[in-house]
């Protein structure tokens, strides 16, 4: 039995030693992409205005329901007084062609609203 509590315990040493495993610090090199810089990409988002077509509330809820579920969508606004959708993306995931032609393919315009 004593035999048995040794082996438990070193079992959980070794299971907190392998969990535990600090990574050596690399010094950054030209070409190479590091799972930091990865983590610091899949940060960034892109946001884009477009002017739409609805003129209800159940467009705004239909836009709302299907676009929030696109692939890359972070955040997505509908404002009916102005007839505009907002979206905050991930451009490594999509782009505002493919968000463009997902609020279409609802049955509403989308263009791209310049900036002032």
């Amino acid at each position: 039995m004593n035999n048995m509590k040794r082996i438990i315990t070193l079992f959980v040493i070794a299971a907190a030693m392998l969990s535990v495993n600090p990574q050596p610090a690399q010094a950054s090199v030209p070409g190479r992409v590091t799972i930091q810089d990865s983590k610091q990409k899949a940060n960034k988002t892109e946001t884009v205005v477009f002017e739409t077509s609805m003129h209800c509330d159940k467009c705004v809820k239909k836009i709302t329901d299907n676009i929030s579920f696109e692939k890359g969508v972070k955040d997505l606004k509908a404002d009916l007084p102005t007839k505009t959708v907002t979206v905050k993306y991930d451009p490594a995931k999509t782009d505002k062609s493919k968000l463009a032609a997902a609020i279409k393919k609802l049955g509403y315009t989308a263009t791209e609203k310049a900036d002032k």
